[in-house]
């Protein structure tokens, strides 16, 4: 070793394990192998941080995300039009930003450096940043927080800490009562005044008050005219208005043998139960009987969608919450379902 030159010693890094030489000076002794170690132990002697409000708005982003992905999924069984479905794919991308924003402030209070963040996302990490500004990532998280609010307000859903204390269900009701809250739900679809819908179905308007006010039980003819007039479904108005029909002593209508036709039926008899409901908002479904996790937006809407048929649990919780009885329902969803999804103690429970 040339004289004068420091003596080099070898000792163990305190972070990674590995050993090294370091030379021999005055002061504190290196106990680290490289800056990158030295910067690794510091962070993680650091204290982690609160991420508390970035997971509550990652978490409200992604329901925000589902709930439009279910409205679209609606919208398309439900044969909207180009112009409808074009918006609500516009709803879905603005929802999709926002979760992207919530991503990106979250990786960011995590620690995750801009080249993890862009990488993960297949982009520049300098372009990424300039995308995703402070500034950029929290105006477009608050206008996402406000929509949320006026949303809510707008449809009279309770705060996340209110919904515990939901008011006790509405009585189920009966086939009549649903029958005429259809008509109603259709009539007030149309903006036509009564005595414009009675001109068009050939009626006097004191005849068509009377079918919505329940009083009065029309002839199929007149509620198909009706329904046309409206622009609804006769289907599921056939269901709801052959119910009303029958008399107290002979209410459960016959399940079918074959299980395609039973299905067929259950989701006729839910889509009416839902027009008879004046179509609520999938949300408040969930929120009138929702117990932990249990209907999911998800599930509420291929029920309704006649996509697909749900477990008796969720099923009982969709009728109730749209102010049917489960178990006129019981039998006709059983012979539904595959055997295996049939249990006897959810049943119970249900009615």
């Amino acid at each position: 070793m040339p004289s004068g030159s420091p003596r080099q010693q070898t000792r163990q890094c305190t972070h990674c394990g590995n050993d090294f030489q370091y030379a021999v000076r005055r002061g504190r002794p290196n106990t680290f192998c490289s800056p990158a170690c030295r910067a690794a132990a510091r962070s993680s002697s650091a204290e982690p941080p609160d991420l508390t409000r970035y997971n509550e708005d990652l978490g409200a982003t992604a329901e925000d995300l589902q709930l439009s992905a279910t409205t679209l999924l609606a919208a398309v069984h439900g044969g909207e039009d180009t112009d409808d479905l074009m918006g609500q794919v516009n709803d879905h991308y603005r929802f999709l930003k926002d979760v992207e924003a919530a991503v990106v402030a979250r990786g960011r209070a995590r620690g995750d450096s801009w080249m993890q963040i862009a990488e993960a996302a297949g982009s520049g990490a300098e372009s990424y940043r300039k995308k995703w500004t402070q500034d950029k990532v929290s105006r477009r998280l608050t206008r996402a927080r406000e929509a949320r609010r006026d949303r809510q307000a707008a449809s009279g859903r309770p705060d996340a800490a209110d919904r515990a204390g939901c008011a006790p269900l509405p009585p189920a009701q009966t086939p009549g009562e649903q029958f005429a809250a259809a008509m109603v739900s259709l009539q007030r679809s149309t903006g036509l005044t009564i005595k414009d819908t009675a001109s068009r179905i050939g009626v006097s308007p004191s005849y068509v008050s009377r079918i919505l006010a329940g009083t009065r039980r029309p002839s199929w003819p007149i509620v198909e005219a009706f329904v046309e007039t409206c622009e609804g479904r006769s289907l599921e108005m056939r269901a709801l208005w052959e119910a009303a029909q029958r008399t107290p002593d002979h209410q459960q209508e016959p399940v079918p043998e074959d299980p395609d036709e039973a299905r067929a039926q259950l989701h006729t008899a839910l889509r009416a139960l839902y027009l008879a409901a004046d179509r609520p908002d999938l949300w408040d479904i969930k929120r009138a009987v929702s117990t932990g996790t249990k209907p999911s937006i998800r599930e509420i809407s291929l029920a309704l969608n006649c996509t697909r048929i749900p477990d008796w649990e969720t099923t009982a919780k969709i009728i109730m919450a749209l102010r049917g009885s489960p178990a006129e329902f019981r039998p006709l969803w059983q012979a539904a379902s595959p055997p295996s999804t049939t249990s006897a103690l959810q049943a119970a429970a249900f009615g």
